[in-house]
This record gives structure tokens, sequence and C-alpha cells, in this order.
């Protein structure tokens, strides 16, 4: 044989597709994507069938300065603290100390809750747990003050306004996710157990658990030099911060630490032969129960400090972290006995975090599912067409943007049911039996159309519930807050203008209220952009003036109509500037009438 042959079946056989390509290891898939997405650095850890657990890192713990991420370095994972919060509730549960159905009273009988619901629908602690308590989510003084320290007291989360604790919804029936609500839950491990409720988990909870590197108590880069750092979007680190609600959002922990979690949480519930926690309350988490998209048939939503998510062709229970500087997500999926945990150390608002999700629930070697073919739907759902808006808001102080924000559209596409979300992609949805559809590639039914008992239409994927609007009430708010802008904008031109071509007689002119009142709002600009975000929820000099400003600005809009209805519109000039003024005062009395005006972000 000619040695040109022997030549090329050598090659041949030497080609990985021959023999198979080999996989690219873990390490290098989540590189891949730090870099794809711009990302600082990564710890992770898996736990496989047999317990086994496994951990490693990427990138940078500090990114300035260069140095790389160790897989033992201690990290924040945010939010998923309720998970281990909620954790430490079930162990006060199994002991017989707690009750998750008492009313939040019998542990906190102070506490000034506004609930009209009181004597029917009490706040359960299990509400709180469950994210069904009909609390709000949380202030800007909660999270980003420099008033908070490491041993501010819970109850400070009400003190200052305690309108925070305002019940919106019946509890127990609607999800509303509330830091306020797990602070809450804090409160009532320290009413049982006596002491710190940082103290009490760490000891009672996390050393059991052999969490020997993690603790609920507050951990900086300054006394400990194993956190890694956070980083915002722009790469520069950022130190931990104090809150007011640490309890929803303070725990620092490792990598392995969260695997052994992990491996607790898909257990029997017991440690050295002992129950620690009752298997039937573990059995509960990521389960709903009670609200009202839980009793349409929707399983996607929360219970007991998890949820359960359908994504990728898997289903898992979850909890996702987010906050300054980190971004973290736990993933358990007890069939199976597998899981992963993942945190990126750094805060980004562009970055697509699921990609790291996907590769780690590839890794896994999950078996995936298929969504079950259903009927076409035999009821008409034509009443649900038309435009919703959250049930709640999210943020309560700047109510009327989030909720107008987050506007959603139903509409019918022949036989399909497609929803247009405000600032996302459309999506469809497919039928999946009795008032449930499924978004498209989904396993599980994802939606519900239903009337709560309060006679609302309403759609949930039992995380949000949407109430149906009338869509001219929706254009009403955003043609109101459009001309506003509109009429500032040019109260702003034409007073400059007429000033620049009046000279000093410009004072005289009834336009200059409101132009001295517009560009007054200009002044606590320079002020806010300077201070650090640390302390966007204080009273600081440039809150205080942008709180002024809003205050002076329908004042002065106010003066100028007056004085140029006095003075009756004597030129087109002067006829478009009235216009532009009531233009704007009807936008200022809106935000006036939402609580936006006066802005006071320290509330």
């Amino acid at each position: 044989m000619p040695f040109r042959y022997v030549a090329l079946v050598l090659i041949w056989l030497l080609t990985p597709s021959v023999w198979g390509q080999q996989p690219v290891p873990l390490n290098r898939q989540i590189q891949t994507i730090l870099n794809e997405q711009k990302l600082a650095g990564a710890v992770w850890a898996t736990v496989d069938s047999s317990g086994q657990i496994s951990v490693d890192c990427a990138g940078f713990r500090n990114k300035p300065a260069g140095q790389k991420l160790r897989p033992t370095d201690r990290i924040h994972v945010g939010s998923i603290t309720k998970t281990v919060l909620a954790l430490g509730v079930l162990r006060l549960v199994t002991e017989g100390k707690i009750n998750l159905t008492d009313p939040l009273t019998n542990y906190l009988p102070d506490l000034p809750v506004q609930n009209p619901w009181a004597n029917t629908n009490p706040i359960r602690v299990e509400h709180l747990l469950d994210h069904t308590a009909g609390l709000e989510d949380v202030r800007l003084w909660h999270i980003f003050s420099a008033e908070a320290t490491p041993d501010t007291p819970l109850s400070e989360v009400y003190r200052r306004d305690p309108s925070v604790l305002r019940v919106r919804t019946r509890p127990g029936s609607v999800f509303a996710y509330s830091n306020i609500g797990f602070t809450l839950a804090g409160m009532v491990i320290e009413a049982v157990t006596r002491q710190r409720y940082e103290t009490y988990l760490d000891e009672h909870l996390l050393k059991p658990l052999g969490m020997t590197h993690s603790t609920f108590g507050f951990v900086s880069q300054t006394n400990d030099p194993s956190l890694a750092y956070g980083h915002l979007d722009k790469g520069e680190v950022s130190a931990a911060l104090s809150l007011f609600v640490r309890p929803a959002t303070q725990l620092t922990t490792t990598g392995y630490d969260m695997g052994l979690l992990m491996r607790f949480l898909m257990s029997d519930g017991q440690l050295n032969g002992k129950p620690f926690v009752d298997l039937k309350l573990l059995a509960q988490l990521g389960r709903p129960v009670g609200t009202d998209a839980a009793r349409q048939g929707i399983p996607t939503g929360y219970r007991l400090g998890m949820w359960t998510r359908d994504r990728h062709a898997v289903v898992g229970v979850v909890h996702s972290g987010s906050m300054v500087g980190y971004n973290a997500m736990l993933y358990l999926f007890p069939q199976q006995q597998k899981a992963f945990f993942i945190t990126h150390n750094m805060d980004s608002e562009t970055a697509d975090y699921d990609g790291s999700n996907k590769v780690l629930i590839r890794y896994l070697n999950l078996p995936q599912q298929a969504p079950v073919q259903v009927a076409q739907p035999t009821r008409d759902f034509s009443p649900w067409v038309g435009y919703y808006l959250p049930v709640v808001s999210k943020y309560e102080p700047l109510a009327l943007i989030d909720l107008y924000s987050n506007v959603r559209q139903v509409r019918l596409d022949g036989s399909e049911v497609v929803v247009e979300p405000m600032q996302k992609k459309a999506f469809r949805l497919d039928y999946a039996g009795g008032n449930t559809f499924r978004i498209e590639g989904r396993q599980l039914p994802s939606t519900a159309f239903y009337q709560d008992v309060d006679g609302l239409t309403v759609i949930s994927d039992g995380l949000t519930p949407f109430r149906k609007v009338s869509g001219l009430s929706i254009l009403a708010v955003w043609l109101s807050l459009g001309l506003g802008a509109l009429g500032l904008v040019w109260l702003l031109l034409s007073g400059l203008v007429q000033w620049f071509l009046g000279g000093a007689s410009f004072r005289y002119r009834p336009i200059v209220w409101a132009t001295g009142a517009v560009l007054f709002l200009l002044v606590p600009v320079p002020f806010l952009a300077t201070q650090p975000f640390t302390t966007w929820g204080d009273l600081t000099l440039g809150s205080g003036l942008l709180a002024l400003a809003t205050v002076l600005l329908p004042v002065g809009l106010v003066v100028s109509g007056v004085q140029s209805w006095r003075a009756g519109f004597g030129s087109i000039l002067a006829s478009l500037d009235g216009v532009a003024i009531l233009l704007t005062l009807q936008a200022v009395g809106l935000l006036m009438y939402w609580h936006v005006i006066p802005l006071r972000l320290w509330v």
C-alpha cells in the first residue's frame, strides 16, 4: 500500500470525530461565558447522584488588582439567604418552637401591621416564608443607607416609616416578593430563641450542617481577606454593605458549604440518624399552596424559601440571589439527587446569567422532559383579551412607574393566546387544561386565567399576578406623562430663549416662575451624581434638594399659570407658554396623586 494511503488512514483514525468529541471541561465553559458576558468571576459547586460535592471557580476575586478566584474563597449569595433562613425556621418548627400556621402576632404582638383582612386572614408565619403576606418588597433606604450597621435592630426596618407594614393583598392569596417579610421572619426567630438570629442560626443550623465556613453575621473584605470582592458594571470592586433587611440577603459562605446545604435539602432531613428538619417540610420546598394561582393548577410558585422553575427542558427547585456586586443561583433536582450552585461576583445590568445555568444543567446530565400535548381549549378565553398591570407594585414609593412599565397585552392569534410584555419579547401560550396554559417550550402549566374573589380578571404565572385594566386608562397615563414631559421641555427652552432675548425684563414675564422651577430640578443632579450609591436612600444634600425641587415645581407652575391668565395671553408665544404650563401641571397632579411628588428618596 502506498505510504500516502497509510498516512491518510492514520490521520482519519486520529481525528476526534471518529472516536467521539472530547467534552470541553466545565471550568473552560464557564470561563467562556465570563468572557462573553464581561463578568469578573464565578464560584460554583455541584452535587451528583452519589452525594459527591465538587467545587471549582474561574475568573477574578479582585479584577482591577488581577487577583484570581480560589475555590475556597468566601462569597456572598444575596437572596439565597432566604432559603437558608427559611430552613432555620423549619428547624424550629421541627423542634415544636414555631407553628407555621400561627398568626404572626403570636410571636410579634406589638408589630404595627396594617391589615384590613386581619379578622379573617391574619398574616401567618408561613406567609412570610412564601412571600404571600401582602407586604411590599423593599424601600430604597432598606438597601442603600449609611445608617444601617451590622448591629441595627431588625425593628428599624419599619420604625422610620410604619407604612411599610401596610398589607396590600389578602394574606395567603397572592405572591408578592418581600425582603421586608423575610426580615420579619428573622424577628420571629429572635422572639422565639431570645437571641440574635445570626447567633442562633450560626450555632444551631450552619454548624450542625457542617457549614463551618458560613455565617449569617456581617462579613466584609476589610475583616476577612478570604471574601472575594463583588464587582459593579464597569468592573470596579464593591465592598460589602450593611443593610436594614439583612435576614433577607446577608449570608457569607463557600462553594463547598453550599454543596453541603444542597445535599441536606435533598435528604431525608436527618443528621446523625436523628430528625433535624421534618422530611414533610423539606418535601414542600417550592410547591406552592393556598395562592389563587396554585389553586388554578400552576406549580411554578414559591413555598418555604424556594420556587419551582421550568427552564431548559428540565424542572428544578431554585432560588436566585442578586445584591450589590453579586448574582447567584441555587438549583436542586431532588428526583435525580443532583444540584448545583453558582455565584458570579459581579452585578451587571446587561449580562445573561442564565447561560451559566444552561451549562451546569447540561453538565449534570439531567433527563429532559417533553411537554404533554393537550387538545384545543373548549372554553372561550376572549374575555381575557386586553391589557394588564401587576396586581401589586414592587417598589411602593414609585408605584406609578413600577406598574406602568410592566404593562402586558393578551391577544388571540387564531386558537393561540399571545402575551406581549412591554419590555420583553412576546410569547405564545399552549393550552394545558382547565384555566391553564403553558409557555411555548415549557413542560409545566405556566399561566393561569381566572377571576379572583374580588371579581378581578387575572392572569398569573404563579409569581406575578396581573389584573386586567382598560387600555384607555393605560393610554391616558402615558399620554399624561408624555404631554407633561413635552410641556416641561417647552417651558425650559422657551424661558431660556426669552431670557436671552429679553435680558433683565424677563423677570417680569409670567413664565419666569415656571422656568425657574424647571431649572431648579437640575440643581440636585450634580450632588446626586457624586454622592456614594450606598447613601441613595438617606437624606443627603442631593436628595433633600430633589425633594425641595419637586415641591417647588407645582408652586412655580401655578404662579406662572395665574400670572399668564391675568396677562390675558396677548401673543401666540404667551398662549403656547400657557398651554405648556397646563400640560405640565396635569402630569404633576398625576404624580402627586401617586405620591411620586414630592420625590423623597429616603422614605
